[in-house]
């Protein structure tokens, strides 16, 4: 084998091509659903070859969920030093992401996982993953300030949080709103034993 193939082989992944396949495929999904999503799709909006995406990512569900995985990544910490601006500040950034293109986004997105299994699992254990530990520290810190007792159920009250904001963008088709954040948090303190704003 040639000192060529071996240096290629050993080539460190390109940071730029691993950000420019995780927003080609999130654009895409946005744009085209799930049914429309194609990993020669996502190669070409990358502009990285088929073989460099499949080197990667061996099939559509971990190409999106590494993908989604990168997004949420990319969130800022939320520590205001209150439990109540702790909550209306994912709270709200969780509506900003379900407005426009990040919306289209988690509609494909839950909208196949509620279909394929394997793609709710992975999700479940990475993207979904991520987005409770965000609340259970919100809940962790509230704690350690003596603002609220310690919940029976951390994951009850991550559920109780974001619940209405999905019920409403998925079920009902009702605005998600800052309006909505402003009405939910109040009833979420009051839920929880925490002093009123």
């Amino acid at each position: 084998m040639g000192a060529s193939q071996t240096a290629h082989r050993g080539r460190p992944r390109s940071i730029e091509a691993d950000q420019a396949i995780a927003d080609a495929t999130l654009d895409l999904l946005a744009e085209q659903g799930w049914a429309g999503l194609t990993m020669n799709g996502v190669a070409q909006r990358a502009g990285v070859s088929t073989a460099t995406l499949y080197r990667r990512h061996s099939c559509k569900e971990d190409l999106v969920c590494a993908a989604v995985t990168a997004r949420s990544e990319d969130r800022t910490v939320v520590d205001t030093g209150s439990l109540e601006g702790d909550l209306r500040a994912k709270l709200t950034e969780l509506v900003e992401r379900m407005r426009g293109d990040g919306g289209r986004m988690i509609e494909g997105i839950i909208g196949e996982a509620v279909r394929n299994p394997r793609l709710a699992e992975i999700l479940r254990s990475s993207a979904f993953a991520a987005g409770r530990e965000d609340f259970k520290r919100i809940v962790d810190r509230a704690v350690d300030r003596g603002e609220i007792e310690r919940p029976k159920d951390v994951n009850l009250v991550v559920s109780l949080a974001v619940g209405p904001l999905f019920h409403r963008f998925l079920i009902t088709g009702e605005p998600v709103t800052p309006r909505v954040v402003d009405v939910l948090v109040p009833m979420l303190l009051a839920a929880l034993g925490a002093p009123a704003p």
